[in-house]
């Protein structure tokens, strides 16, 4: 929390200092946001409804109507990518919209038509499979209606689990030629995963190592979270921390 405290202008910080039920945590940086594009505007909205206030007055603008300016042939955003449809979905459900408003569900079929067949989702329409962004998706497709027995949802986790180390973390990519070891930001996103459809972490151990050890022994004396063990401190850490922090 003391390390979130003096890292805490960003979206994710705010809202991890917020499940950590913080006092005093910054928010003045969120009321003037701009972009332009939706994503611009996503986590800045998760960010203000985490701290219980409503992004359609917080700001000096409509946060809301502006992230629903960006919708557009049945989807979020940019056409080839899926993370803006994934936050757009969970913003606006976080904002008090229904599961039924137009925007959530083009954004929730646009997911559920475009899955890979090894049942995960790349960052782009056309990439191959990442553990982050099918955790992701399957965070924003519960919170969008679709029940934890589909086959959406079932195939998108078996896919995860191939995504699982012996240590008990994930990592990014299974098939990546540039390395598979474990991350905390994967194993982080993955957790959110399992937390949304209310599975207990233990239950994924491997090689009795459980994903909540795995994050636990990337965390420094400083207090941030590595982003691997030995990693050092960038300007992500605060992100990674942010993630872990959320995730257990």
């Amino acid at each position: 929390e003391t390390y979130l405290q003096s890292h805490s202008n960003s979206p994710w910080a705010t809202m991890a200092l917020s499940s950590l039920n913080s006092t005093n945590i910054p928010s003045d940086y969120l009321k003037n946001i701009s972009g332009s594009s939706a994503i611009d505007y996503e986590a800045p909205i998760l960010a203000i409804t985490a701290l219980n206030k409503d992004p359609k007055t917080f700001g000096t603008i409509d946060y809301v109507a502006k992230l629903k300016s960006f919708s557009s042939s049945g989807q979020l955003g940019d056409p080839s990518a899926f993370n803006d449809d994934v936050f757009g979905i969970l913003a606006l459900i976080s904002a008090g919209l229904p599961p039924s408003d137009s925007i959530i569900a083009d954004s929730k079929n646009f997911l559920l038509t475009h899955q890979n067949q090894n049942g995960g989702w790349g960052f782009a329409v056309s990439s191959a499979s990442d553990s982050n962004t099918t955790a992701s998706a399957i965070v924003a497709l519960v919170a969008a209606g679709v029940p934890s027995s589909d086959t959406h949802i079932q195939n998108a986790l078996n896919y995860l689990k191939t995504a699982q180390n012996s240590d008990g973390g994930f990592t990014y990519d299974p098939s990546s030629q540039y390395g598979t070891d474990s991350d905390s930001s994967s194993t982080a996103w993955v957790l959110w995963a399992l937390n949304s459809l209310n599975i207990e972490h233990g239950a994924w151990s491997k090689n009795g190592h459980s994903p909540d050890d795995y994050l636990q022994n990337n965390q420094t004396q400083s207090g941030y979270f590595q982003y691997q063990l030995g990693s050092p401190e960038d300007s992500f850490s605060p992100i990674t921390t942010a993630y872990a922090v959320i995730a257990l």
